[in-house]
């Protein structure tokens, strides 16, 4: 493409200036928002699927680690200099190509770091980038990847809880350390390359058991709930659902807890309904439901799995009621690894029930359900995800009671 659009134009000199500032390509860039068909395609014919991400909110990002995966050094020095003369801009002479100090560095952060073998692939490919780094300040640099690959392989083994804070005193002897800056930069990126499988969507740090504070990750619950922690007994979550209120948990609450239990008449048994978004959460709250609720908020947090965790045996069964779109689907997967579910409102019997209400997939969620469908046999609601790459996705809020729940009154799992 010798005469790229206006917005694709201004997209490439965003790359231009983006090496030129970090001195190296990685990491995601926002491309656009609301963007028109012609400008979308333009995007897409220069770059390819594969490294785009459209979000929810109709916008386009770039992964260039994607992008430039698999490359040489040499590849990608030429994809570069293509984009510099797309642009027109000069490309900035490098002072110093120490191509000996990179090697070396590199070398030694494989040796002392083997278990981070993509990482030592990312960063050979960028190797020519890392060399007038270490030329304008070689210490820094040098400290700045140790401490980062550190980290990184604290955090792969890791097995508990830790907040940034935490992290940072540990191994910066500064709390603030973690909380913004390159470092923060570098191992979030790490950490991405360790766990390419991760979708953009969900926090890379929650994944490795990194939280930002244990009172502010939070769940909302309505439950008749009492624990039991430090040999003391709680009973404020069963005494705010007696009042018909759900109660917000936080990390801090359940970070000691040794047992719990639902106070119910008569030996009766609940069931679970976990729930994906805000207003059909609250739907199932004025519906009295006697069930055990428990609100996800998209993508469930630390506080919510841990609860999840904690309630599921003590009930009669577990139903998921959320979207069925790829998102949707791997929230419900991320619960049923820790204790099985059934879908509920989001099955595919009411997926076929609701023809006339599905959405169309985006071209990102159709590539993200397609890669589900290819490299996880085990995936536990492929048949639903199937149906919805060929038909379209439910969106909770378009399932409103109605005479379906009379006549399909359980969850169901029907098979196509």
């Amino acid at each position: 493409m010798e005469t790229p659009t206006t917005q694709l134009q201004l997209i490439l000199l965003k790359i231009c200036k983006r090496f030129e500032q970090r001195g190296s390509l990685s990491g995601i860039m926002k491309l656009g928002r609301d963007l028109e068909e012609g400008e979308r395609m333009s995007i897409e014919n220069f770059f390819g699927l594969a490294p785009l991400i459209h979000t929810s909110k109709n916008e386009i990002k770039l992964s260039i680690d994607r992008l430039l995966s698999g490359k040489s050094e040499a590849q990608v020095d030429d994809w570069l200099e293509r984009i510099y003369h797309l642009t027109g801009r000069k490309r900035p002479v490098i002072p110093c190509l120490d191509d000996d100090a990179a090697t070396l560095l590199l070398d030694q952060l494989r040796l002392s770091f083997p278990n981070l073998g993509p990482v030592h692939h990312a960063l050979s490919i960028n190797k020519a980038v890392l060399s007038p780094k270490l030329c304008k300040h070689p210490d820094k640099v040098r400290k700045l990847y140790f401490k980062a690959a550190e980290i990184v392989t604290f955090l792969q083994s890791n097995e508990k809880e830790i907040t940034l804070s935490e992290l940072g005193a540990r191994f910066c002897a500064n709390s603030k350390k973690l909380r913004r800056g390159e470092l923060k930069k570098i191992v979030a990126q790490w950490l991405r390359l360790v766990n390419p499988d991760l979708p953009d969507e969900e926090e890379v740090w929650e994944e490795f058991l990194v939280i930002r504070d244990r009172l502010t990750i939070t769940a909302l619950i309505f439950a008749p709930l009492v624990y039991r922690k430090d040999g003391r007994e709680y009973d404020w979550v069963n005494q705010l659902y007696q009042a018909g209120e759900p109660a917000v948990v936080s990390w801090f609450h359940l970070e000691s807890i040794t047992s719990c239990h639902l106070v119910v008449e008569n030996g009766a048994q609940l069931r679970l309904i976990t729930c994906e978004n805000e207003a059909p959460f609250s739907q199932l709250l004025r519906e009295k439901t006697d069930s055990v609720l428990l609100f996800t908020a998209g993508f469930p947090n630390r506080t919510v799995r841990r609860l999840y965790q904690h309630l599921a045996p003590l009930t009669a069964g577990c139903r998921h009621w959320g979207d069925s779109d790829p998102a949707g689907l791997r929230i419900a997967a991320i619960l049923y690894a820790i204790h099985p579910l059934t879908l509920w409102r989001c099955d595919l019997a009411t997926l076929k029930y609701y023809m006339s209400k599905l959405l169309p997939l985006e071209k990102g969620q159709a590539r993200a359900a397609s890669a589900i469908l290819n490299t996880d046999p085990n995936f536990p609601f492929a048949t639903e995800l199937a149906f919805t790459l060929k038909h379209g996705w439910l969106e909770q809020e378009s399932r409103l009671p109605d005479e379906f729940d009379a006549r399909h009154p359980g969850p169901i799992r029907s098979e196509e």
